[in-house]
């Protein structure tokens, strides 16, 4: 009898299992077609992956699909074989056997923004106007794994110096420090900011497990014309209780 564990086993292929070693040979790639290179009777297509990018190679009479009917920003599962190449990134690529198309586009309509470009040199404003666009450019989806890395480095640290982490609101009845301006809003008929700090509840918390932190937004309603603030990002804070002097917290900055 079979039962269910929750965990699901992928049937297609990682860049990481490639990278393993654990999937050699033939493989099978889901992503979105980033850019495709014509040259002459092979191209270049490069498949887009959460992982980042995968070289594949389209070769007449060796891949299984018409090339004219490939096109950018399809999605689909491409079957193919593994090959070492140092100038491909991740240092493989894939020679492709077959494209099993799962998604199409609209029929003549371009991309509004060059996505396979390394670096989008548009405007903000453009940028957020295509936003589901301009995110799967690579440089613009780094920031999210940037993010990800800073954030994780900071939980795993303070894990590992046997902190708590906590979950503070962020629709409070009070501001939290006098010297930051506070997002005012309407709470069923009340009166409500936007929190601009977790200070009181992690004070709060210390005195329930010794060593909290969160790393949550906070908000703050001060105009700005530098790159240097935000009204909203994401806050790294901690509390410790039982210490001797501000050493101690020097020590774990």
């Amino acid at each position: 009898m079979d039962f269910i564990t929750g965990i699901r086993k992928p049937d297609m292929t990682a860049i990481r299992d490639i990278l393993e070693g654990t999937h050699t040979g033939t493989v099978k790639l889901t992503g979105a077609i980033h850019t495709i290179r014509n040259m002459g009777e092979i191209a270049f297509v490069i498949l887009r992956k959460k992982e980042g990018l995968v070289q594949c190679i389209y070769e007449e009479g060796v891949t299984n699909f018409n090339r004219k009917e490939l096109r950018e920003g399809m999605t689909v599962i491409a079957e193919g074989i593994v090959s070492q190449e140092e100038r491909a990134p991740y240092g493989f690529e894939v020679r492709l056997i077959n494209i099993n198309v799962l998604s199409v586009p609209l029929q003549d309509a371009p991309l509004p923004l060059p996505i396979g470009k390394w670096k989008l040199k548009t405007s903000l404003e453009t940028k957020l106007a295509y936003r589901p666009i301009s995110l799967r450019n690579i440089g613009e989806r780094a920031i999210f794994k940037l993010q990800e890395g800073i954030v994780r480095g900071f939980r795993d640290f303070l894990f590992a110096q046997d902190f708590t982490e906590i979950r503070t609101p962020k629709i409070v009845a009070g501001n939290a420090e006098g010297g930051a301006n506070v997002f005012k809003l309407e709470y069923f008929g009340k009166r409500a900011f936007l929190a601009q700090s977790p200070q009181f509840y992690k004070q709060t918390m210390v005195g329930v497990y010794d060593r909290v932190f969160e790393a949550a937004p906070v908000f703050r309603a001060e105009k700005h014309n530098t790159t240097r603030h935000l009204n909203e990002y994401t806050s790294l804070d901690f509390e410790m209780g039982y210490i001797k002097g501000f050493e101690d917290i020097m020590e774990m900055e």
